[in-house]
């Protein structure tokens, strides 16, 4: 008869001498067989010094990637201290189930089934449960949010590059006192527990499919503070549940419910209205001085794109509570910023990229690019942003609205006068559906000369009207952009740049027609002449 070697229930939860296969011994032997990431895990639940878990964490992070692997002593030494607490060996098993080592558990000769009931069904607990919460919320972090998630703390001047896991990420926070994990011990017992966990709340908030996480940190706290329960009375923390179905604020949008195949009919059907364009109604009379002149066809002009496809919350768009649900990745928006750059470079114009850029550093990037890469030997400056937005505005990466009127704004400043009678173009693959919120503006343009009319020579073209959205996938890149590109590839030899844009429009009309989709890309134009982007015969 085959038999387990593991414990049965009713042996493994004794009295007297309790567990005594745990020991110092045999936790040497186990933290010889860990992995490197269940170590940290068990390091972050088991010590209750934060200060010491990081400072000796960090150590073993570095000598770790230096050579590969670390005798490490970070459990025996958490024993060795520990073993005066009649609740260690407790605390020990908890920590191994809450971490699901179980091939450990069973080693020690605990049955594994028994030992996730004691801890999690019959709500006995030795780990501080706000501990085990934000180790489920670690485990919920994949390297993408990891990312951000150190994007967005050092908005807060909070610097955790260095830190390769998301435990060490949270008791540096500790450290710090940006989050608060306070347990209260007397006479060997836990007699309550303080939190203070609003702050990382409000960022996680801000993450997509994390959103579950930030109400359980706050029900913690509060179910702490209004109870003030010995730690043995508290429930078990309900399990996370990722909510998928929560939408993102208004953005470029991208339809699930268009499959390949009606894009690959859409395209093909784009394809054909381009063959039909003719110059009927469109043609543009022969150049003369009611054109903008090209000065250099080998130098044409500058174009700046920036494409905001990753997005991460920061000080500033949380404070602001302007924007209460995540902006998701804007998959396929590489598509459109390399189908730019083909096209602009083949006109002879110097193709400027950036990527993820924050509201602070977007605009001064912005306002140096034209300060000192383009000159007035250039006919003209073009700059095109792909990202997510809402009426009037654009999203910097850092989910932070920035006001199309400011950005335009910085064309006319002081600083680059240059660019007065030069056009300029501003291209804008963003949603344009309206925002209730009041949106507060940082005005950085200086006032010009009384005798010079701002914002002229300028052409703003939208990818959609205003309060409606416009449309993207990850396949093809967005209908607009692609529309565009393709129309300025095939006739920017015969037409001004108002007459191309009126084909881009007249495409993505007939496109979302088809698609059963509101999508109208506007011109805004303060041009006072003709602009082309060649030079023509």
């Amino acid at each position: 008869m085959l038999k387990s070697d593991a414990l049965t229930h009713s042996r493994w939860y004794t009295t007297g001498d309790t567990y005594p296969s745990i020991n110092i011994q045999s936790i040497i032997e186990i933290e010889k067989e860990l992995e490197p990431y269940d170590l940290i895990s068990l390091v972050f639940l088991l010590y209750d010094v934060p200060e010491t878990a990081l400072q000796r964490l960090i150590i073993f992070q570095r000598v770790y990637k230096d050579i590969g692997g670390s005798n490490s002593n970070l459990l025996q030494e958490w024993a060795r201290h520990a073993q005066n607490r009649d609740m260690w060996k407790h605390q020990f098993l908890e920590a191994l189930i809450t971490c699901q080592i179980y091939n450990v558990v069973r080693k020690l000769g605990f049955n594994v089934a028994a030992v996730k009931k004691q801890y999690q069904e019959n709500g006995e607990h030795f780990i501080n449960p706000m501990k085990k919460l934000l180790y489920k919320l670690c485990e919920n972090i994949d390297s993408e949010k990891l990312h951000k998630l150190k994007k967005t703390l050092s908005t807060y001047s909070i610097d955790t590059t260095m830190f390769e896991s998301c435990e060490l990420i949270f008791l540096d926070l500790m450290c710090r006192k940006f989050i608060e994990v306070q347990q209260y011990q007397y006479a060997q017992k836990i007699t309550g527990n303080e939190y203070n966990i609003e702050n990382l709340a409000k960022i996680i908030e801000n993450f997509s499919g994390l959103e579950e996480f930030a109400k359980q940190l706050r029900d913690l706290e509060a179910m702490t503070k209004t109870e003030g329960r010995d730690l043995h009375s508290h429930p078990e923390v309900p399990p996370s549940a990722v909510n998928k179905d929560e939408l993102t604020v208004k953005e470029d949008k991208v339809e699930d419910k268009f499959t390949h195949k009606m894009f690959d009919d859409t395209f093909d059907l784009i394809n054909e209205f381009m063959g039909k364009l003719t110059m009927d109604g469109l043609a543009t009379d022969k150049l003369n001085n009611d054109t903008y002149c090209i000065k250099n066809p080998s130098k044409v002009g500058v174009c700046y794109i920036l494409n905001q496809e990753d997005f991460h919350p920061s000080k500033s768009s949380i404070e602001s509570k302007g924007n209460f649900k995540p902006l998701d990745k804007r998959k396929g928006s590489t598509k459109d910023k390399l189908a730019l750059e083909e096209t602009m470079s083949k006109l002879n114009f110097e193709v400027i990229t950036r990527d993820n850029l924050d509201r602070q550093t977007m605009l001064e990037d912005i306002k140096n690019v034209i300060k000192y890469r383009v000159h007035k030997y250039h006919s003209m400056f073009m700059l095109c942003i792909l990202s997510h937005g809402i009426k009037g505005h654009v999203y910097a990466a850092d989910s932070v609205k920035v006001k199309v009127e400011e950005i335009e704004s910085l064309l006319d400043c002081d600083e680059v006068n240059h660019l007065r009678g030069m056009p300029k173009v501003i291209v804008l693959q963003a949603c344009q559906v309206s925002n209730e919120d009041q949106y507060q503006d940082v005005d950085l343009a200086a006032d010009g000369p009384k005798y010079y009319i701002k914002k002229s020579d300028v052409l703003i073209y939208w990818a959609t009207a205003p309060d409606y959205e416009a449309y993207r996938i990850e396949a093809y890149g967005s209908l607009f952009i692609q529309i565009l590109c393709s129309v300025i590839q095939k006739y920017a030899d015969k037409d001004h740049l108002c007459d191309l844009f009126l084909k881009v429009n007249y495409i993505v009309h007939k496109a979302c027609t088809k698609l059963c989709c509101d999508q109208l890309p506007k011109i805004e134009s303060t041009l006072k002449k003709k602009l082309y982007l060649k030079r023509l015969a």
